[in-house]
């Protein structure tokens, strides 16, 4: 099924910034999502969600070069950059779904991704 970027709900941006970054998610279509890390000697599973969570969320910001501003007159936030923009309740919203829509497009197919 494809769903523009702006349509999507916060667990499927989550989901998308997940697989952008190339991690190996274990849980979709629920919140949180789940993805596999790796440290030294070290093999585990921790919750992924860059659209609430700044540690997740500004290492992606900063090197894609995202800006975002606050702008009270549509959805609260604008993120943009020189590959895309989007909108959002909060800064990390707009960011992460201004993140896929570098990515992916401004249409994505969740079923196609799902399934990689």
């Amino acid at each position: 099924m494809k769903k523009l970027v702006k349509d999507l709900e916060l667990w499927e941006v989550d989901f998308l910034v997940a697989k952008a970054e190339g991690l190996e998610v274990i849980t979709y279509g629920i919140n949180p999502v789940m993805v596999q890390y790796k440290k030294p000697g070290i093999t585990g599973w921790e919750e992924y969600s860059p659209t609430t969570n700044p540690s997740q969320a500004w290492p992606i910001i900063e090197r894609e070069l995202i800006s975002v501003i606050y702008i009270d007159y549509y959805t609260k936030w604008m993120a943009e950059s020189e590959k895309c923009s989007g909108f959002g309740e909060t800064s990390l919203e707009a960011a992460m779904r201004c993140y896929i829509a570098s990515k992916f497009g401004d249409e994505v197919d969740m079923d196609n991704l799902i399934n990689k």
